[in-house]
Order: structure tokens, then sequence, then C-alpha cells
């Protein structure tokens, strides 16, 4: 790879000079928590490289790879060549830029990606991991990372975590909103309080979010996935949750009701605790039942929804603004990218005093995480929003080497803004444009883990 690569201009390698070697905040990813407790050490490229990431596999099913070289039995070494067998037909999507940059960054492997070099590849990259002592921890310090924030369930063991660490939970808050008995058994346990209802229900919930805050949460995450319904409060839906936690069969429509009704009443909890809620819009998650079956719910194969019921979002967001008298800080994440601009417009929907972004569109997200979507993402915020409100760029990823996105993502920004001005769509001024790269890229997304700094206290 060029050391210029997607740099467009001497002007774009100017901007990409003051941010290349900006921190790294990853504030939502997919990350293994074991691998990160145990500080596990990779022996195997492929277990590395390869494993953990759902969208070479997507890749790879796309050229006809058997799944037993994909998520099947075949060994590691069998599996990588399989890997690089298809690399070359991947030419304009963006793994073959990726994929090249994660090995040359952990490895400094230059050599084409193959079927002829694969073995080759393979063999070197597992000697370095046997000279090298390449763990979570290393990673995250060649790649510059201040802060990683992988996903948690509410019930999951967060004792292993600190406030003010490099490694914090972001709450993934899914399974709260039609919680199962197994579910309440463990948040019982957990939070000492006694669910017999609705009400109990929630109390609970706010002493575990504040659990998960103490140990220095700052993001919550929730996924309105594709045909997201709001229903407002019918006060039916203590009815409703004493019916689910009897495991009585509740219609769709009183699911709907009561999971609006925790989501309503979680963002109070969340603005009460200083929460920036992530709200991941749009992902179709059911295709293929069989290659859901094959290789689990996140294996590479959801796709994306419709446009989103904007009635209902801003119903929603009305609703928790009055009761509550003011939102959480929100970032919008959609899959769908005909949304870009109608949610771009929402950071001027619910504007609050001493607050700036209280409401942001989030990055490119998923199958739009790439130059084109980015691009589209930046124009949306620049021209519906205000880009220095941008939080910039998170990873969403399993593989710890889905890092690189970070550098991709500032050299993209850094040819986006220089176009801008090279084709005379903008003004040059310098000291404004390296303010807003250096807040896009780092300080906007850092400054949300210092304390107080985004909500107005009681």
């Amino acid at each position: 790879m060029s050391n210029d690569y997607l740099l467009s201009s001497s002007l774009a390698k100017s901007f990409y000079q003051e941010i290349k070697s900006l921190p790294i905040v990853d504030y939502h990813n997919h990350l293994s928590i074991e691998d990160i407790k145990n500080n596990k050490r990779y022996l195997d490229i492929y277990d590395l490289w390869i494993r953990p990431d759902p969208y070479k596999h997507r890749a790879m099913r796309m050229m006809g790879i058997k799944e037993e070289l994909i998520t099947g039995n075949a060994s590691s070494k069998d599996k990588f060549i399989a890997w690089c067998s298809i690399y070359p037909n991947l030419v304009n999507n963006p793994l073959y830029i990726w994929s090249q940059v994660e090995l040359e960054t952990v490895f400094n492997i230059k050599l084409a990606i193959n079927r002829k070099n694969a073995t080759k590849i393979y063999t070197l990259a597992n000697a370095y991991l046997k000279k090298h002592v390449v763990t979570p921890k290393y990673l995250l310090k060649l790649f510059k990372v201040e802060k990683a924030c992988p996903c948690m369930s509410l019930t999951d063991d967060i004792t292993y975590f600190k406030r003010n660490d490099v490694i914090t939970p972001s709450l993934r808050g899914d399974n709260i909103l039609l919680p199962t008995k197994a579910f309440i058994n463990s948040l019982t346990k957990l939070t000492k309080v006694k669910i017999n209802n609705l009400d109990t229900y929630l109390k609970a919930l706010k002493v575990r979010i504040k659990a998960f805050r103490d140990v220095g949460c700052v993001f919550s995450d929730h996924a309105l996935d594709n045909n997201f319904l709001y229903l407002s409060d019918d006060k039916k839906n203590n009815n409703r949750f004493l019916s689910l936690i009897k495991d009585k069969p509740l219609s769709n429509l009183d699911k709907t009701y009561l999971s609006s009704y925790i989501l309503f009443s979680l963002m109070g909890i969340y603005k009460d605790n200083d929460m920036v809620v992530q709200l991941h819009i749009g992902a179709e998650r059911f295709t293929s039942s069989r290659l859901r079956e094959l290789a689990g719910a996140a294996g590479g194969f959801a796709t994306i929804g419709n446009s989103v019921n904007v009635k209902s979002l801003t119903t929603f967001f009305d609703e928790v603004e009055k009761h509550f008298k003011r939102l959480p800080k929100i970032v919008l994440f959609t899959l769908n990218p005909s949304d870009n601009e109608l949610l771009a417009t929402l950071s001027g929907s619910y504007a609050c005093d001493n607050v700036n972004g209280l409401i942001t569109l989030g990055p490119a997200w998923w199958w739009c995480d790439h130059k084109y979507q980015i691009e589209k993402v930046l124009d949306a915020i620049s021209n519906f929003s205000l880009l220095v409100n941008f939080i910039g760029m998170t990873t969403d990823s399993r593989s710890f080497l889905s890092l690189v996105r970070h550098d991709y993502f500032r050299r993209v920004l850094s040819s986006y803004l220089a176009n801008k001005i090279n084709n005379k769509e903008l003004p040059y001024n310098k000291e404004d444009l390296s303010n807003l790269i250096k807040k896009v890229c780092y300080l906007n997304a850092n400054k949300l883990f210092k304390e107080n700094h985004h909500v107005i206290k009681k």
C-alpha cells in the first residue's frame, strides 16, 4: 500500500498529517470480552484475522467458498488459504484496502494477498506471532487506542472493568425491552430488587445501569431494526409485563406497546446517568434461515431495511422530551443510506440550551462504512446539520484489526475537505479546518468521557 492511499492532493496530505497520530476512541464495537479479560495471546493469523470478521466471511460466501472453509471444521490453514484465494476478486471493495492495510500494519507483510502467496503469508505471520507477544493490550497500544467500548448485556459480569480504564463497556440494551424469565432472574440476583411488576422492573434497571455507569460506561445502544414502530403508553403495560413474566403469550401488538414503554422509560434513566444513547436503525437481520443456523445471528448475512418510520421516531423523542424535560444525548446510526439526510435534520429539531450536538448523525455504519458512504454521511451532516458536532468513526467490529478503519476514515475525511477547497466549494481557513478535523477524529468522542460535560445537571 502507498502511504498516500486515499489522499487525493497535497492539501489532503497536509490535513492528514494533523490527525494521523491522534489517539483512537472506538466507542462502539463487539470485541471479545473474554480475549480482553484474559489478554489472549494470538498464535495463529487465522484466529486473529479471519475468524472474528464476518465481513470476510460474507465475501467468501459470495465467491462460492464452501461454509466448511469459512466457519466449518476445516483447518485454520485451509480457511486462511481459502480467504487469500478469493482476495484478488475484491478489487474496489473496501475489504481490498482494509485487508492489505491490516496485514501490513500488524505483521509488516507486503506480499500480494492471493492463492499463490497464501502459504508463505501464513508461515510469515505465524512466525511473527511466535516471536512477538500479540495480545489485545498489544494491539490497542499499536493502534493508539485511548478508549474502546465493547458491547455488553445488562446482566453480564462487569467486575473486570474500572472507571477511566482503556476498556469500558457499552451497554447493549436490546434484551431489556422484552425480558425473558431468565433475564429477570439474573437481574434480581444482581440488584437484590424483587421484580414482581413493571415498576419494580424499572427500579432494578436503574440499579444495574448505575452499576454500569460506575465502571465507566458512557454509551448505551439499542437496535431499532427494520420496521421499528413506537406506540405511546396506553396504561396497560403493567398487565402486559405480568403476562410476559408468567410466560403467557403476547400478541405482536402487545409486545410493541410494552417494548415502546420500556424504551421510553430507559431514556429517562440514561438521561439521569449522563449516558449517550446510540440508536442503530434499519437493519433487516432475518434473511437466510439456513445461514443463520449455520453461522449464528451475527454471521454476516443481514441486509439493509426500509426507510425509518419518521413519525414513530419523532413521537418517541417528543414524548421523552416532554416527560423527562430533555432528551439524553443521542447518536443516530442508519443502515439505509436514504435516511442520512432525514436523520441529520433531527439534530436541529430537539436542540437544548447549553448542549451542543444533543442529537447527531453517527458514522456510516455496517455495510456503509466505506469511502462512498462515508462521504455521503459527511455531505448529509455538513448540509443538514453541523459537521463540527460529529463524533467520528467507530469500528462496530469483532476484529481488533478493524481498528485500521479509523485511519481509513481520517484519510477519507482529509481528501473530502481538500477536494471541497480545491474545487472552490469551500474557503481555506487553516485554523477553522484544523479545529474541525481534530474534533471529528478524536476530540468530540474523547469529550464524551469527560464527566458532566454534555448534560445540564439538575
